[in-house]
């Protein structure tokens, strides 16, 4: 299928049709985080995603449609952090080797991702949304497959130093084509970060479109500090490669502004 263009910021996204996919890893995974299981099987209806990391050139759209003034466009906390920061640009625009048109924007709090997000009419994905994007039906390792990532896949272990331009790795594409789906920049997601949410999910039997978003932390009387971010990024050593895969995730407060923090968008059918 031919990558639906997004009229408010022209992003070529691919369509992830709906149906179920295995989430996470077997409970009996020697080497698997606590956070990436238990494993289960999850069903998503169908959705559109980025093909690449929202970029530099797509986020100035934004920045001169005066995103960072209109608070409409933002969540209360994240408006009020902009505000006492007097934030007004991504991070990365103030280092020459990030800021190039073609390469993911860096440098952006999940705060400024969602913004963005809201302003083109899309949102941020759910953790299940970027997984299934990233593996495909098949579980495998990797967006690639199950090999090793080395630095045919993807801008990791600090070899370059910076950000390089989207899509410049095809052989790390995931099964549905994505592009940086691991390395060059982490992709924030929707989800709150709480270790034991598979084994909650498991217990409650919830398998149908999961997400930790406010409205469940109020329920579980949760008080969440950390927003999940998947794919690694440039800096991800190769000693910590398990960050590239599709399972695994690193979280951060709402406000961080690393410069491998970026992001990429979904619609649902009915937001298209």
């Amino acid at each position: 299928m031919d990558p639906y263009l997004c009229e408010s910021d022209g992003a070529p996204m691919a369509w992830i049709p709906e149906g179920a996919f295995f989430m996470g890893q077997a409970r009996d995974e020697l080497f698997a985080k606590p956070h990436e299981k238990p494993g289960r099987t999850v069903y998503l209806p169908g959705y559109y995603i980025d093909l690449y990391p929202v970029t530099n050139q797509r986020y100035a759209l934004f920045v001169e449609d005066d995103g960072y003034s209109r608070p409409e466009l933002w969540v209360e906390d994240g408006w009020r952090w902009r505000r006492s920061r007097k934030i007004v640009k991504p991070e990365g625009w103030n280092h020459e080797a990030f800021n190039g048109e073609d390469h993911p924007v860096a440098g952006v709090s999940w705060y400024e991702a969602d913004a963005y997000a809201r302003w083109a009419g899309k949102r941020l994905p759910t953790e299940a949304e970027w997984e299934k994007s990233a593996r495909g039906a098949d579980g495998r390792r990797f967006p690639w497959g199950d090999e090793f990532p080395t630095t045919r896949h993807a801008n990791f272990d600090g070899i370059r130093g910076h950000t390089t331009p989207v899509g410049a790795y095809p052989d790390g594409a995931s099964p549905y084509g994505l592009m940086d789906m691991a390395g060059n920049v982490n992709n924030w997601c929707l989800d709150w970060y709480w270790e034991e949410f598979y084994t909650f999910c498991r217990v409650k039997r919830l398998n149908r479109s999961p997400i930790l978003d406010a409205k469940r932390c109020r329920e579980i009387d949760f008080k969440p500090k950390m927003k999940v971010d998947r794919g690694g990024g440039y800096a991800t050593t190769f000693q910590f490669f398990e960050v590239l895969s599709c399972t695994d995730k690193v979280a951060w407060p709402p406000e961080t502004r690393n410069l491998w923090n970026g992001f990429r968008c979904v619609k649902s059918v009915k937001e298209k």
